[in-house]
């Protein structure tokens, strides 16, 4: 009897005059619009973590640049102790992994995964630039499109270019000529 009951219950609904296509549509409107406005929401709480966190993410890429260990961990010991007192655990973990580097190659690999997440924070930011190395693999952020490449060190220090901006004038490994390879410009070590 309750499974009769049940079904005179259901038939006693309106018929659906929207086709369930239709509904889908709709959900995933609603649904973008909310994840827009969450991401607002959390980029206006990030700013204050921004301010803090970029100025000492350059400390770190500038003295892997000039092959400073010493003050590249102490640079990610500061970022990774900042990073805890906003709540990015993540970021400070990674920046204590290159804290605790024992050599320039270790530091820099460790450098690699917290610049994937320090670009996040860089993106709109006028004042940072994302650079890009095709021979590293890797990107960074720094101040200025004048290229000091943490990756290469000393070697290779202007070894890169600014990543996706066409408009940006080449530097380093990206200046070549189309297939000159490295021997198309002027970058003196410069290799593949």
């Amino acid at each position: 009897m309750a499974e009769s009951g049940m079904r005179r219950e259901l038939q006693s609904f309106p018929p659906m005059k929207t086709k369930p296509s239709r509904i889908v549509s709709r959900l995933l409107v609603a649904v973008s619009l909310a994840t827009v406005a969450l991401g607002r929401l959390a980029a206006a709480e990030a700013m204050p973590m921004k301010s803090e966190l970029l100025p000492a993410y350059v400390k770190i890429a500038d003295a892997l640049a000039a092959d400073d260990l010493t003050a590249a961990k102490a640079a990610a010991a500061t970022f990774a102790e900042q990073a805890d007192v906003v709540n990015q655990f993540p970021m400070a973990k990674q920046a204590d992994a290159v804290a605790k580097a024992a050599d320039l190659a270790t530091a820099r690999d460790a450098f690699k995964t917290l610049s994937l997440s320090v670009e996040l924070l860089a993106v709109g930011e006028q004042r940072y630039v994302v650079m890009t190395c095709a021979m590293a693999k890797a990107d960074w952020v720094q101040t200025s499109t004048e290229v000091k490449n943490p990756y290469l060190g000393k070697s290779m220090r202007s070894c890169g270019e600014p990543k996706n901006n066409d408009s940006a004038p080449k530097h380093g490994c990206g200046d070549a000529a189309p297939g000159a390879g490295h021997d198309g410009h002027a970058q003196p070590g410069c290799g593949e």
